[in-house]
């Protein structure tokens, strides 16, 4: 029998952090180390069994299979590389690092492509797989995203300007996703960047008009708000949408439904069961534990990282 994953969590007790270490339990993995500074660091060793270390230099793959980082998204790309020294596969929560600049440690790195994976959720959903197979099939004219994460207020390290605000936390899973259905470096043509919603440090709004190689347009929409949603991901925080037209019809991923239309065909709603992503995400984690590939890579997530560069600089310019 195979035995199980051995993970450890950095970051352990944060929201993320503290999501990674169910959702791999729960996949069967064992969670043998947590580092966070947190006082609640002890109590969650306890619950999972876990031993709290004060260094990620302890661990080694003889001991651990899987690293999670789970930290500010400027604190990660230096933790990520050593880990990678230390010979570690590693999952990364998004986005890359909160820069391509801050992400540079990385460059180079001769393990970087085949043992870090970066957790852009979306592509567990079960609705990502359908759209990018007809997307890979259709002539592209548009894409449309909204991304919409809720929030009571913006504090903490979202609240600090090299985090890069919402586009960097946030709008960057729709900029992955949707940059990955898309061969090429995409272009920015426009942004617009406002902190009014919160009256915030950082933009807690940010809107982008991109296009990708043979012409598709991309028009990006994503924000913190402070009102509920009725429907979501994440547990209903998050709402989520897709648009994309095409000369063959359209499709519209709208949080656990995938709007469909084909030339001159009625619309068919395909209804998906809400899943736990962070859950989903687990399972592939397990897998690249065990030497799959990366569902998404190092290359892939510093595309979106330098789309989510070129945005913040032109809505920089447009406040």
């Amino acid at each position: 029998m195979t035995r199980p994953v051995r993970v450890a969590v950095i970051g352990a007790a944060g929201w993320a952090g503290g999501r990674h270490v169910a959702a791999l339990q729960a996949h069967g993995a064992e969670i043998v180390a947590l580092l966070d500074p947190s006082t609640r660091t002890a109590d969650l060793a306890q619950q999972v069994g876990a031993e709290v270390l004060s260094s990620p230099q302890s661990l080694s793959p003889e001991s651990v299979d899987l690293a999670v980082v789970a930290l500010p998204s400027s604190m990660q790309p230096q933790v990520c590389a050593s880990l990678l020294d230390l010979g570690l596969r590693v999952l990364v929560e998004k986005p890359l690092g909160s820069s391509s600049a801050n992400a540079a440690v990385l460059a180079g790195h001769p393990l970087v492509e085949d043992r870090l994976m970066v957790g852009y959720m979306l592509h567990h959903h079960p609705a990502a797989k359908a759209l990018a197979t007809w997307v890979a099939s259709s002539n592209v004219i548009s894409v449309s995203a909204r991304s919409a994460a809720r929030k009571l207020e913006v504090s903490s390290w979202r609240a600090a300007p090299q985090e890069g605000g919402v586009t960097v936390v946030n709008g960057v899973h729709a900029i992955e996703y949707v940059a990955s259905l898309f061969p090429g470096e995409g272009i920015v043509h426009d942004a617009h960047a406002s902190g009014h919603l919160f009256n915030a440090s950082v933009p807690d709004y940010s809107a982008a008009t991109m296009s990708f190689q043979d012409g598709p347009l991309f028009r990006l929409e994503s924000y913190w708000n402070p009102w509920q949603h009725t429907t979501g991901l994440n547990r209903s925080d998050w709402f989520f949408e897709i648009d994309v037209v095409a000369h063959e019809g359209r499709r519209l991923w709208s949080n656990w439904s995938l709007h469909e239309w084909d030339r001159l065909g009625p619309e068919v709603v395909r209804h998906f069961p809400e899943v736990d992503l962070f859950f989903e995400q687990a399972g592939a984690a397990i897998r690249f534990a065990r030497g799959e590939k990366p569902v998404v890579g190092y290359s892939q997530a510093l595309r979106a990282t330098k789309l989510a560069d070129e945005i913040l600089r032109k809505g920089h310019a447009s406040v």
